[in-house]
């Protein structure tokens, strides 16, 4: 690759000189721009309806990074020579999926609420924590690689950030890994012990949307996966790999896999598929009598009416609309809170 000298693909400067091999397909390269532009504009748009605030930040920093990387695209069709351009879309379209990652690993706390507490080896809010921290560590360990490799000046100096997002993208492989068994755990104590289930949020597991729901999940863990699995192989054979010069594995495993993740979680966005902003839930307890309480809140309750005050069915919704309870007629009260911290 040689950005001083070639600056479009000639007689002199053929195609597989560049650093992709190839000039990448305009037509491709902008359909996929628009694809991820158009899931930025939805995610924004449905975040902010469902106050869904950390769901709809990592989601649309995901799509904003695609778009970034599929623009380096475009321009590098007319010149595959510009390094700028070419560090542009890698660095972009290796961090993009780290975001959605991010989104993937909110939804299993609140799964986790939904089922039941009890269900779970870990607190919720340990999972949110946890998942999240090992993202930035491998958002950090990309980042890096990316910023050695813009500001090489040698091929070592290129071949340390290809290896630094590299490692960054086994973490995330390792991650994932790991989220697959914490969720594969808790899906089996769910179906050995369904009398733990939390009675509270029995109409909304048995809704439809809130099974695409699980699916969506399902889905975007593994389209994730595949992807991480491929970024790792072109990138572990180095910058000149014969896999990384190909743009058919490319457009399938990395376009294709990442744009199902995308829309997965529009087509069953959290905020549609629990309703009544339950998917902001960070915390629940189960009250059954004045002297006997299970309580695993994280926010406290400023103020709560007398029991025998709620009619069977019931709705309270407490002050700032943080607290809210159900009473059912068997003389259970079930509560939960939803407060305006992020997690």
């Amino acid at each position: 690759m040689n950005e001083e000298k070639c600056t479009e693909i000639g007689p002199d400067c053929p195609a597989d000189g560049s650093g992709l091999g190839y000039p990448p397909n305009l037509v491709v390269s902008i359909i996929f721009m628009g694809v991820f532009g158009i899931s930025l504009v939805c995610h924004l748009v449905q975040g902010w309806r469902a106050k869904t605030w950390t769901f709809m930040v990592a989601m649309c920093l995901g799509s904003n990074a695609e778009v970034i990387g599929y623009l380096g695209r475009v321009f590098m069709h007319s010149n595959p020579y510009r390094l700028s351009t070419f560090l542009v879309q890698i660095i972009c379209l290796t961090q993009g999926p780290a975001f959605y990652a991010a989104g993937l690993y909110l939804c299993l706390s609140r799964l986790v609420i939904v089922y039941g507490e009890d269900l779970s080896r870990i607190k919720p809010i340990n999972y949110t924590r946890f998942f999240m921290a090992c993202d930035v560590i491998s958002l950090s360990l990309q980042g890096a690689g990316g910023g050695v490799a813009a500001s090489a000046t040698t091929m070592s100096s290129m071949t340390l950030g290809n290896r630094l997002m590299l490692v960054g993208l086994i973490f995330q492989i390792v991650v994932l890994v790991v989220f697959a068994i914490r969720c594969a755990d808790f899906a089996f104590r769910v179906h050995k012990f369904p009398s733990r289930k939390n009675p509270a949020f029995q109409k909304l597991r048995s809704s439809a949307r809130f099974r695409g729901f699980l699916g969506a999940v399902v889905v975007c863990f593994t389209t994730i996966s595949i992807r991480c699995i491929y970024r790792a192989i072109e990138l572990g054979g180095g910058w000149n790999n014969s896999l990384m010069r190909e743009e058919v594995p490319f457009i399938f495993l990395e376009s294709g896999m990442i744009t199902i993740a995308v829309y997965c979680f529009i087509l069953f966005h959290p905020g549609s598929s629990f309703p009544d902003n339950t998917f902001n839930i960070r915390s629940y307890k189960k009250i059954t009598d004045d002297n006997s309480k299970e309580a695993i809140s994280l926010v406290s309750a400023p103020h709560q009416p007398k029991q025998d005050a709620w009619p069977a069915g019931s709705r309270y919704y407490g002050p700032g609309a943080e607290e809210r309870a159900y009473y059912d007629p068997s003389g259970v009260t079930t509560e939960y809170s939803s407060g305006r911290q992020q997690v």
